[in-house]
């Protein structure tokens, strides 16, 4: 034994030194996530990785063992840096699925740069250092044979990687604490081999064991609660204008700055209309798409590379889809092309019976801003559109122009900003508030001025958070905005009823989950419907749960909030009661946790299955599409 490591002395060195800085760089990314690491266990899991890399410096070729070590070192540094990225703006690590949308970082280079601090530099100073260490240590050997110290030293590698990742993690842990528990790689490893497992027996084994008319009985329950609302079918046949509005968050409605007002037409809306203050988002891995399936299907968006792109071609209940059976022309316009996000898949098999984008015939691509086509040019040019549009019609408008980063020429900068806050992330973002807000007045006034106002139900409602957690502090210094998990997640809902003149303003908790089952109560539509959310304009308990973006089976809801842990135990999370905003005994958030628990297993079932269509037992319920132009 002592020959042995007498003989592999400097193969052990370097494998305990590489593993270092491997964990300094791992401990760093935990404390991003706010969690407490393992360190025995990291340094276990970087000894693991060191012991493969080193392993390569082994191969004959000292060339071709310098090249192999430091590529392969600096792809696991790649992987760790994308996870950190991720983390930033996901809440959660990359998944090997999302290889199939690397074309699209293109189109959003500008935010990923936005996400990169100025400490970022630490994931990356020990890569040339560690190609330097390889170099000398393989010019200081000399040829090696590879073959059987170079496969031992691999396998012992590996199988300590592999070791952990079917030890130490379950398939309840959230992303965050796997890191915080073993390490990247194992994190990937286990995620990779969870992967292929529920592929293979996951789905048969929903289908053998849930309970379809249980599933049935929820939607049954869900629809009953919309005959409760007064305004149940009082605007049958109306319009339906419909606006996503990018990366708006709540807190900026009613906000001033310098004694200006950051959302004018946004505040004037609100007195006319009816406002959700307090509705929040439900987004998944496709973000801004996720929010637009959520909202026009009243499902989880389940999935780790989002709705659009892991289900485009189930068949769906959506809104579009069930107007097109009541006689409504439906469209959907996005001033990107059409391919971003798979969106031209994605809403052809949503019912959407026209789509119109960026170089779409009848779309002038005369002002690009940022993503797309200008917010103020695709509101005007869809007011030209809906005097064209057979009655009743559904237009569903996504927002572009306040997409992060937030960088808007000097000429649609609306405000006049204090020095403090000119040219922050925080200002930045202001600023394109603003201009959406000053889009969308435009917009309203266009809509009166041909008539189209009052015979329509006219929507907004925010798609996602825009100022990011690492953005806390600077909101809090700036603007005196506490950014927290709520706050991030609360986005604006504003429904204004044909002929409204006075504001409603409804303070239950909501989500984009409810925007569906509110329009059809409306609508007076009294179908078996495929909704889990509710209108939220009926009197009852409020409850909205996430399956994305924090940790799984967490809510908020008017009396309870619930913090599910990292550990994925109901018993270990956190429940607030509202009332006192203090934390109370956890067996009072049980039923919402247990509902929202329920609906996310059926919204897996559903599209993992592709069993929307079938739900009823009415066969293909899809109405005849209009053919996209």
């Amino acid at each position: 034994m002592l020959t042995i490591l007498k003989k592999y002395s400097s193969m052990i060195l370097l494998c305990l030194l590489l593993a270092l800085p491997w964990t300094g760089k791992t401990l760093l990314f935990v404390k991003e996530t706010g969690l407490s690491p393992s360190y025995a266990l990291i340094y276990l899991s970087s000894l693991g990785f060191a012991a493969i890399v080193a392993s390569l410096l082994l191969i004959k070729r000292k060339f071709i063992a310098i090249a192999s070590a430091s590529m392969l070192y600096t792809l696991a540094s790649l992987l760790l840096y994308a996870d950190v990225m991720y983390q930033r703006y996901y809440n959660a690590i990359i998944r090997i699925e999302l290889l199939a949308q690397a074309g699209q970082l293109k189109d959003i280079r500008s935010s990923i740069i936005s996400l990169i601090s100025g400490w970022d530099f630490l994931y990356w100073i020990d890569v040339p250092l560690a190609a330097v260490v390889f170099f000398f240590f393989a010019k200081r050997k000399g040829p090696a044979q590879w073959k059987k110290p170079g496969l031992a030293i691999l396998s012992l590698g590996l199988s300590i990687l592999l070791g952990i990742s079917l030890t130490a993690f379950k398939f309840t842990y959230s992303d965050q604490y796997k890191i915080s528990l073993g390490g990247v790689i194992p994190a990937h490893m286990y995620d990779i081999g969870w992967n292929v497992y529920k592929k293979a027996y996951f789905k048969q084994a929903l289908l053998q064991t849930k309970s379809i008319e249980e599933i049935r009985d929820t939607f049954k329950s869900r629809q009953e609660i919309q005959k409760g609302s007064p305004y149940f079918g009082k605007f049958k046949g109306k319009n339906i204008i419909m606006v996503q509005a990018e990366s708006l968050n709540t807190f900026p409605i009613g906000l001033q700055v310098g004694g200006q007002e950051i959302t004018p037409n946004l505040n004037r809306l609100i007195n006319e209309s009816h406002y959700y203050p307090n509705t929040y988002l439900q987004i998944g891995r496709g973000n801004t798409s996720d929010a637009e399936f959520v909202a026009n299907n009243s499902l989880y968006p389940i999935g780790y590379i989002g709705a659009y792109k892991g289900y485009p071609n189930n068949q769906y209940l959506s809104l579009p889809d069930l107007l097109n059976q009541y006689g409504y022309s439906t469209s959907v316009t996005h001033g990107n092309t059409p391919e971003f996000w798979n969106r031209q898949t994605a809403y052809k098999n949503q019912g959407y019976g026209d789509f119109y984008y960026r170089g779409h015939p009848e779309i002038k691509d005369d002002e690009i801003i940022g993503l797309g086509i200008s917010d103020k040019s695709i509101f005007h040019q869809m007011t030209a559109m809906y005097k064209q549009e057979s009655k009743p019609f559904f237009n569903f408008i996504v927002s572009l122009t306040s997409h992060r980063p937030f960088i808007l020429d000097e000429k649609y900068q609306y405000l006049t900003l204090p020095s403090g806050l000119e040219g922050t992330a925080t200002g930045n973002y202001l600023q394109s508030i603003r201009y959406f807000d000053d889009a969308l007045g435009e917009f309203i006034a266009e809509l009166k001025e041909e008539n189209i106002w009052d015979d329509s139900i006219f929507v907004v409602y925010g798609d996602h958070y825009g100022p990011l957690p690492t953005d806390e502090e600077e909101l809090r210094n700036l603007l005196g905005v506490n950014f927290d998990l709520k706050t991030r997640f609360n986005i604006p809902l504003i429904i204004h009823h044909p002929g409204q003149t006075e504001p409603v303003v409804n303070g239950g908790t909501g989500s984009q989950m409810d925007i569906y089952p509110t329009l059809t109560a409306l609508l007076g539509i009294d179908d078996q419907l495929v909704q889990l959310g509710t209108t939220l304009d009926a009197n009852h308990k409020r409850i909205t749960g996430f399956a994305f973006e924090t940790t799984r089976y967490s809510f908020f809801s008017d009396e309870y909030d619930y913090m599910a842990s990292h550990e994925g135990v109901f018993e270990k999370g956190i429940c607030i009661d509202n009332r006192t905003g203090k934390k109370t005994d956890v067996q009072l958030c049980r039923a919402g946790y247990d509902s929202i628990y329920k609906d996310i297993r059926i919204s897996t079932l559903l599209l993992e299955n592709d069993y929307i269509g079938r739900i009823f037992d009415n066969g293909t319920v899809k109405a005849a599409e209009k053919p996209h132009k």
